[in-house]
């Protein structure tokens, strides 16, 4: 079943069961009314009655007897009146019937100070009781003219019920039409969508906020959808261009080494090229798996507590005897008040591989070989801070810096192995243990990027 024939369905059902109710009600709560206001007028027309018989008297009482019976026997339709004085003897008797065994049973009903009423079909019976005089009388009738336009609310009632549920599912469905509009572009919008082209927007001006809410979260998934389709082509485009150089370098010094009759020391320079070359092709490989590792991992409660200086200290260790002119020093900024504020919780080999990564980065890129670490502990959080000096990064460097492959202008002049991959690595390792990392340019040209890692008591 399609959207707009279960909306206009439901919504025809929705208002035939209000109308319905509404219906119904005036139809009972009429015929209720009804019913009351023929009992009234059949206790007026029995008191009426009484008032006439109590001011009879003399020579004329029984033909003013016989006029009362004539002029009220066709007030209401098939009335009849029976009253009864103490010792439960007629005083008048308006009736056409036979047997009075009804009359019996309901004068037996009769209580003081209570009107007895009562219905058999269409007939109606109200038994009354004065004080007073001590009388009872029953007053009975049927009321044609309330029957007959209860009838006649019936069928109006009927009438304008299927009217009223044609002219509702007409509607509905043309409401229904009006409020799919709107999704069937979004449809058609996303079967257009391809990753080929990911520009096209949906307009958000449907009348419905709810489905201008639908298109502006749909435009925003293409937005971001857009951006990722374009990080992974320059990703793809960048990591083809970075690994042809060293192959096209490699080969063209393989083959001028085959062509020609080189000397020994020659032949050690041919190789001591490929070995850089190779050199660079390992490190850009391993860092290529390494960010294709992190993409879809996240952080992982059952990871072990790792200590921030342990891990440090270790990595420090080997970057001095890789890099014997690296000038390196770890400080405390402030004095951790137990060893439980160094611990956080982590993969153990991502973190050193990421704290390694920023002790090369300033080590490539500083103007002194010189990297500073200071070490800051807050309530939540451990804090280190790599200080290198050199060039601070504009404003447009600073909002690409974390981009695979690119380097700063600085970096650009710089004859390093590295393919600019070490700060996104950084980044997605601290994605991954809900941490953060952060550059602040620095007084007397130092450079400080600032690593926020979250304590094991904290996540």
């Amino acid at each position: 079943m399609s959207f707009k024939l279960r909306f206009a369905l439901q919504f025809a059902f929705a208002v035939a069961i209000i109308l319905l109710i509404c219906f119904v009600s005036i139809y009972f709560l009429y015929a209720n009314h009804r019913q009351q206001d023929f009992y009234n007028r059949m206790r007026s027309e029995g008191l009426e009655v009484y008032r006439l018989l109590s001011k009879l008297e003399g020579e004329d009482y029984n033909k003013s007897l016989e006029l009362i019976r004539e002029v009220h026997s066709s007030i209401i339709a098939d009335e009849e009146i029976v009253i009864l004085d103490t010792n439960r003897h007629i005083l008048f008797s308006i009736s056409k019937a036979t047997d009075t065994s009804k009359f019996n049973a309901i004068f037996q009903k009769i209580n003081p100070g209570i009107d007895y009423t009562e219905i058999d079909e269409d007939r109606q019976y109200i038994g009354l009781y004065l004080p007073e005089e001590k009388i009872r009388m029953v007053i009975t009738g049927i009321d044609e003219p309330g029957l007959s336009r209860l009838k006649n609310l019936k069928l109006i009632l009927l009438i304008v019920f299927g009217v009223a549920l044609l002219i509702t599912t007409s509607i509905s469905f043309l409401f229904s039409n009006q409020v799919s509009q709107p999704l069937l572009a979004l449809s058609k919008q996303m079967e257009a969508t391809s990753e080929v082209d990911l520009r096209k927007r949906i307009p958000e001006n449907a009348t419905f906020s709810e489905v201008n809410l639908v298109a502006r979260n749909f435009n925003a998934m293409l937005e971001r959808l857009e951006k990722i389709f374009e990080f992974q082509r320059s990703f793809v485009h960048h990591a083809s261009h970075e690994l042809r150089t060293p192959l096209a370098t490699m080969l063209s010094h393989t083959e001028s080494a085959l062509a020609n009759r080189l000397t020994e020391e020659e032949y050690r320079i041919v190789l001591g090229s490929l070995k850089q070359d190779q050199e660079r092709m390992i490190e850009l490989t391993n860092s290529l798996l390494l960010i294709s590792q992190f993409e879809q991992q996240g952080f992982d409660h059952s990871w072990p507590i790792c200590r921030v200086d342990e891990m440090l200290y270790d990595k420090i260790s080997i970057n001095m005897k890789m890099f014997p002119d690296l000038g390196i020093s770890l400080v405390f900024l402030n004095t951790p008040s137990s060893d439980d504020d160094l611990n956080i919780r982590g993969n153990e080999a991502l973190l050193k591989s990421m704290f390694s990564n920023l002790i090369r980065n300033g080590y490539y890129y500083s103007t002194n070989k010189k990297v500073e670490i200071l070490l800051e502990i807050t309530d939540e959080k451990v804090l280190v801070h790599v200080e290198t000096r050199g060039e601070h990064l504009s404003e447009t460097e600073r909002e690409k810096v974390m981009m695979p492959f690119y380097r700063g202008e600085y970096a650009r002049h710089k004859k390093t192995t590295g393919a600019g991959l070490g700060l996104t690595i950084v980044q997605r390792i601290l994605n991954m243990h809900k941490g953060a990392l952060v550059y602040s340019p620095m007084p007397n040209q130092i450079n400080r990027s600032t690593v926020i890692l979250p304590k094991a008591a904290t996540v």
